[in-house]
């Protein structure tokens, strides 16, 4: 082991390597990459019921409410959930492509995302499908926990909002491990996977092995690489509002001259007006995690040379952004 811990020892060049992609500004670069940052961003989302836990003589305490599904007949909801759901894969599964398409433009210095996005589309479903495994572990723990404590009694006699906040500890704990996996893929397991042309299983098995000999380093950049997200977090969502004050207020001031609002402000006029702010503040948004995101993959990969000469894909020249 050594002494020097190499989630500080990276950032240096981390940040050195993406002034250079990144600078002098090149448009062409810019917003291929936007685009990469916009699938390798992720998606989100959540649901919920209203489920009531029963009691201990096992009457139901609340019940579910009849679904009227906003309106919509319930076939043509069903083929709008359908369609939301495959589009939302769709998305999962293209980003997960870039997610190797990433590294290629950073480690080559030619920023395109064409170029090897065929021929990662093997690797990038392998990825896909092990998000997915992730997310049914997750779901599938949460749901066993919740059976657990109405089997057992837990919550027998519990308030439903009581319940729930008995159920946030172990949501938290398992999203910080589910979110440590796939953080250690990303960063360490997709470059092992370009390095070695492996799957995920073995690129797994491979970069266990890196980090399993310096368990310090190890933890110490998982430590380092939450604190430094939650920092750029803050500062991309302080200028995030900045971008959204500048075009929204206009916006907000040219719908007032024009008496959008002349009767009061209205929830159909507001909605308009919010959609055509994140419309037009989308594209600089996306502008805004360029940096950001670049910096994350050279770091994540700086770290990896250094548990690993072997897997150095920053060997080649740092590159001149090429088209």
């Amino acid at each position: 082991m050594t002494t020097d811990f190499h989630a500080f020892s990276a950032i240096e060049g981390a940040v050195s390597r993406t002034k250079s992609l990144l600078w002098p500004f090149n448009v062409g670069v810019w917003l291929r990459l936007a685009v990469i940052s916009f699938f390798v961003g992720g998606i989100g989302g959540g649901g919920g019921g209203n489920y009531s836990f029963p009691d201990r003589g096992g009457r139901e305490v609340g019940s579910m409410p009849v679904p009227d599904f906003f309106g919509l007949a319930p076939t043509t909801f069903f083929l709008i959930l359908a369609a939301v759901i495959v589009l939302a894969l769709l998305f999962a599964y293209v980003g997960s492509v870039f997610q190797f398409v990433l590294v290629d433009c950073l480690t080559s210095g030619r920023v395109s995302l064409s170029r090897t996005f065929r021929e990662r589309m093997g690797p990038g479903l392998s990825f896909f499908l092990f998000e997915i495994l992730m997310a049914f572990v997750f779901i599938t723990v949460m749901v066993g926990f919740a059976v657990f404590g109405v089997v057992t009694g837990i919550f027998s006699g519990v308030p439903n909002v009581l319940a729930l906040l008995l159920l946030i500890p172990v949501v938290i704990l398992l999203a910080l491990v589910v979110g440590t996996v796939l953080m250690l893929t990303i960063d360490f397991v997709v470059p092992v996977m370009i390095a070695d042309n492996c799957g995920i299983i073995e690129g797994w098995r491979r970069a266990y092995g890196i980090l399993r000999a310096d368990l310090k380093n190890a933890a110490v950049y998982v430590i380092a690489k939450v604190i430094l997200a939650i920092v750029a977090a803050l500062i991309m969502g302080i200028l995030g509002l900045l971008v959204l004050a500048v075009i929204g207020v206009p916006l907000f001031v040219v719908a007032l001259l024009a008496g959008l609002f002349v009767d009061g402000p209205t929830l159909g006029a507001l909605v308009l007006l919010i959609l055509a702010v994140v419309l037009l503040a989308l594209p600089f948004l996306l502008l805004l995690q360029v940096p950001f995101v670049t910096f994350f993959r050279f770091y994540s990969l700086d770290v990896l040379r250094r548990f690993s000469p072997a897997h150095d894909l920053l060997a080649e020249p740092e590159g001149d952004a090429a088209v």
